[in-house]
């Protein structure tokens, strides 16, 4: 695949125009405004309850709300919620959230106006994470996937209501996984799959969604699946998400980094911040998330450069010099206007490490005078073919990319493509300046200005400052930012679902405790999952996992091998912990 056969523009934003559908009244794709939803967490079967906290997303903004359907009586009773909601004035669209039990989505698909299925549970059932289950024929699997369709299918046309496939890197199907592995190309064969059979039964009503706490996977995969669609000839609208992206500032870093990626290329139609809070509580996010991508189309496009050096369907580091601790092999650097945790402090024109030794940050017109390592600052305005070659030739100099566009993603990208495209193997230090008085607000505009940079690995590290903030709250950013983006780990990683009505134990308050707990073990990636549905697979990048197993039941983990079965919940964590001492992981805060 080439670089551009994801999106329409590479170098300027532009959506990319998607088949479109209706949800209900609302319409989605196309060129409709991207849509925002969120998820409740209450049990289906608890009308009152469940109805209540739908109309607080509905108040917050959200304009789609999906509920667990994990049994024929919570599918059910989706007709008592939607009645309900409509009494009280809301036709807000509702989703049936399905996964083993096609019996559900058929109830379901009649009470609400969109059922979401996964395929990696939808035909194959449970999982036994058994990469040699590949014992059937292609013909044989498309026949089974059709046979389990063909009823939900015609519930549908009849009600008017719409699928969403929903691919989850956690779930694939033991045949996927055999004939695969736990890959993108997996997921996006998985999703098409469905999109064939769906298509062949005569339904087109589909809105697609390909996810993974991995914001690297997930942003590579999305493309691939992009790309795939591309080529067959239709795009269905595109939900994106990073599926169990955590709680507070974490949990908005990995979202902004991912789904902001994948925007600024155009791509997608309705989004969900997954955040182990209040459902609620994701809606401004996305709502913040939406506007400030959209406010991109204001900027002009850039001029196309080569981008055959691009790799956006797989991590591919780019090829650099090692200068000093600087691109090569190295981590991302961090550059803060204070030397805390950061690699060097910026001190007026010269750029401090920890050792005290200095390094000048220059201008272009100054890089002629100097010898020796230096740092230099530039724009993509200034890479004439002098300019160019006059950096081919030197490795002891660090690029410094600026940008003052609106759309900065796209200048900072072109910018390293033409330096490949000149055969520049200088490492590019990106250069992000932000006048935010709101920390939040400068988090997440960083993080989706930002995120594809370290995604694609494109960027050698980050200079980054605003002046109404506290540096030491800037720099904690860039170091969230970088392991949100998988490029470098500061400190322990919580991959954390959001909860819904399958989550039979206090998930958000948990969560806190085992950060509280935990937080200091730099390296380690701890899973906390609601229940078993997506629970090990997405726990696939974990080391260990504290999953629900039921009433206030917890199952233990070691990577995807369960330890410790069914613990009350009052000795899960200790059990955890015992269990990483015990690897010799552990370490006292």
């Amino acid at each position: 695949m080439k670089a551009t056969e994801y999106c329409d523009n590479l170098f300027g934003y532009q959506r990319v125009n998607t088949r479109r559908v209706l949800v209900g009244e609302l319409a989605m794709g196309g060129l409709e405004p991207v849509r925002v939803q969120s998820m409740t967490t209450t049990n289906t079967n608890d009308t009152e309850a469940s109805v209540e906290q739908a109309i607080r997303i509905i108040k917050a903004g959200g304009q789609v709300v999906r509920l667990t359907t994990q049994g024929r009586p919570e599918a059910q009773n989706m007709k008592e919620i939607s009645a309900s909601l409509k009494a009280k004035g809301y036709n807000t669209p509702l989703v049936a959230d399905v996964h083993y039990n096609p019996a559900a989505a058929e109830i379901a698909a009649k009470y609400s106006e969109k059922v979401r299925i996964n395929p990696g549970n939808y035909t194959g059932g449970a999982k036994r994470f058994d990469e040699s289950a590949d014992n059937m024929s292609q013909e044989t699997w498309m026949s089974l996937i059709k046979e389990k369709l063909t009823p939900l299918v015609s519930i549908c046309k009849e009600n008017n209501a719409t699928l969403r496939i929903g691919v989850n890197h956690g779930s694939l199907s033991d045949r996927i996984m055999a004939k695969y592995g736990d890959t993108p190309e997996g997921m996006v064969a998985s999703c098409m799959e469905y999109l064939e059979a769906l298509e062949s039964l005569d339904f087109f009503d589909i809105v697609i969604s390909i996810k993974a706490s991995n914001t690297r996977i997930m942003v590579h995969t999305v493309r691939q699946l992009m790309a795939a669609m591309k080529a067959k000839g239709t795009v269905y609208p595109l939900h994106l998400g990073v599926t169990e992206a955590g709680s507070d500032a974490e949990g908005r870093i990995k979202s902004a980094a991912g789904i902001g990626a994948l925007m600024i290329d155009g791509l997608g139609d309705t989004i969900r911040v997954s955040l182990t809070e209040a459902p609620e509580a994701e809606i401004p996010v996305a709502k913040a998330l939406v506007d400030y991508i959209s406010s991109k189309s204001k900027a002009a496009s850039v001029m196309p450069v080569d981008a055959s050096s691009y790799s956006p369907y797989s991590y591919e580091k780019r090829a650099s010099n090692q200068v000093l601790n600087v691109g090569g092999q190295s981590l991302p650097v961090v550059i803060s206007t204070q030397m805390g945790e950061a690699d060097f402090c910026l001190d007026g024109t010269a750029l401090v490490a920890k050792d005290g030794s200095s390094f000048p940050l220059l201008s272009l017109s100054e890089l002629n005078d100097h010898n020796g390592v230096c740092f230099v600052k530039l724009s993509l305005s200034d890479l004439s073919d002098e300019v160019l070659s006059q950096l081919s030739e030197r490795d002891d100099v660090v690029v410094v990319a600026s940008s003052d566009s609106e759309n900065k993603t796209v200048e900072y990208r072109t910018i390293i493509l033409k330096l490949n495209q000149a055969g520049v193997k200088a490492p590019v230090v990106i250069s992000y300046s932000s006048t935010e008085s709101v920390f939040a607000d400068f988090q997440l505009k960083a993080s989706a200005d930002l995120g594809l940079l370290f995604i694609d690995g494109l960027a050698d590290g980050l200079m980054i400052s605003d002046a109404n903030l506290k540096a030491s709250d800037v720099e904690e950013t860039a170091f969230m930012l970088l392991q949100a983006t998988q490029a470098r780990f500061s400190k322990a990683e919580f991959i954390s679902c959001p909860g819904c009505g399958r989550t039979l134990y206090d998930l958000q308050s948990t969560v806190q405790r085992i950060k509280a707990r935990m937080g200091h073990l730099k390296g380690l990636k701890i899973g906390v999952m609601g229940c078993i549905v997506n629970g090990i697979g997405e726990m696939a990048d974990a080391h260990y996992g504290y999953v629900g197993a039921g009433y206030d039941k917890i199952s233990l983990y070691r990577g995807k091998q369960l330890v410790k079965r069914e613990l009350n919940q009052d000795e899960a964590l200790d059990q955890l912990i015992e269990i990483i001492k015990q690897d010799g992981l552990w370490i006292e805060a």
